[in-house]
């Protein structure tokens, strides 16, 4: 009788361990099967993050091209604001000769760079015919009795 009850306790020893094993083994599939659910949801979070990062580098791109784009055609018309000036004055100027003009359009009151910029000239050569009309106004002044 003693085999036999040894006999249970080692058949109830392995009913125990297997069972054991049985529940280790469905913990970790339980586990297993958390963490396959954790790496899913992670991975549709990054593709989604990614779209969106590439979203913003597009639009950040647009901006960038824009502004390069508005820089450049800032510069484009601050390069030609001088020629355009130049194209829309009164042509009564140009009929004369526009050198004529010099003494008058300092009687109004412009200064060097708006009458260069008036008759299409440098500031340099527009700087001289003012020194040199008001040298003539002095000179007319000084003459008249």
């Amino acid at each position: 009788m003693e085999q036999f009850n040894i006999s249970h306790y080692i058949a109830a020893l392995a009913i125990i361990f297997g069972l054991f094993f049985l529940l280790l083994t469905v913990l970790q599939k339980k586990k297993n099967s958390f963490l396959a659910q954790q790496l899913t949801q992670t991975t549709i979070l990054l593709e989604t993050t990614r779209k969106k990062l590439d979203t913003l580098q597009e639009k950040h791109n647009q901006i960038l091209e824009f502004q390069n784009s508005l820089n450049v055609a800032e510069l484009t018309t601050k390069f030609q604001k001088p020629r355009l000036d130049a194209q829309t004055t009164d042509k009564d100027i140009f009929v004369q000769g526009k050198y004529s003009n010099i003494q008058s359009l300092t009687e109004q009151g412009m200064s060097a760079d708006q009458i260069a910029s008036t008759l299409a000239i440098s500031t340099h050569e527009a700087q001289q015919l003012v020194n040199l009309a008001k040298l003539a106004k002095s000179n007319i002044t000084q003459n008249v009795p």
